[in-house]
């Protein structure tokens, strides 16, 4: 994909969060959106854990990340070993 279309993409997930989306940031962290602010979120990392995280580090939106391996493991299934012909 090129870069800018990419980066459209992630600009608009960014402006797409709210709250109860569950998010990895950029450091891997997983945490669920509490509170929304213009430029920064508070997260909830633990059970009754806040932080306060600037919107630019959300790396992904946890239900996409899960949407696109499931479509690459069926991908995968329909063309590996043993897999039956129809």
């Amino acid at each position: 994909m090129p870069s800018r279309r990419r980066q459209q993409a992630h600009r608009a997930m960014q402006e797409s969060l709210g709250l109860g989306d569950e998010v990895i940031t950029a450091g891997g962290l997983h945490a669920v959106i509490r509170e929304l602010g213009e430029d920064e979120l508070r997260v909830e990392i633990a059970p009754d854990v806040l932080v306060t995280l600037d919107r630019r580090a959300v790396a992904a939106v946890a239900r996409e990340v899960e949407e696109t391996q499931m479509g690459q493991e069926e991908t995968q299934m329909g063309h590996g070993e043993g897999a039956d012909p129809g």
